[in-house]
């Protein structure tokens, strides 16, 4: 399974959302929504570059897991104090924003890549 210390989330990354407490359980959980989200493409050996991306698509991926269990009713649109009121927006799935987090990074590597053949053959 794809792994990224704390310190690579704080230096290289320069991640500040996450403590440092929280970080074996959001990057273990991230790392698994990697391996789903690239059909299991980050556990094959990848070159120094694309390992890279991998752990900072990583990254981008356990502070969206942070922020969702953070705001899991969603985030707030207002809230009133007289006969109080809150309402909540919703601006997708927690499935799709954990996607678009990864796709930052991964967009043109093809490990996210979900067809069948290509013109120039299959896809590893």
């Amino acid at each position: 399974m794809l792994t990224a210390g704390y310190e690579f989330y704080k230096g290289t990354y320069h991640g500040d959302k996450i403590g440092e407490a929280e970080w074996p359980a959001l990057s273990r959980d991230a790392a698994a929504c990697l391996e789903e989200l690239t059909l299991g493409r980050t556990e094959a050996p990848l070159s120094e570059e694309l390992g890279q991306r991998c752990r900072m698509a990583m990254c981008a991926v356990a502070e969206e897991l942070r922020d969702q269990r953070e705001h899991a009713g969603g985030i707030i649109a207002s809230e009133s104090v007289g006969s109080w009121s809150r309402t909540y927006t919703q601006t997708g799935s927690p499935a799709q924003k954990q996607w678009a987090a990864a796709r930052r990074w991964l967009v043109n590597t093809g490990l996210m890549y979900r067809g069948g053949e290509t013109l120039c053959g299959r896809i590893p």
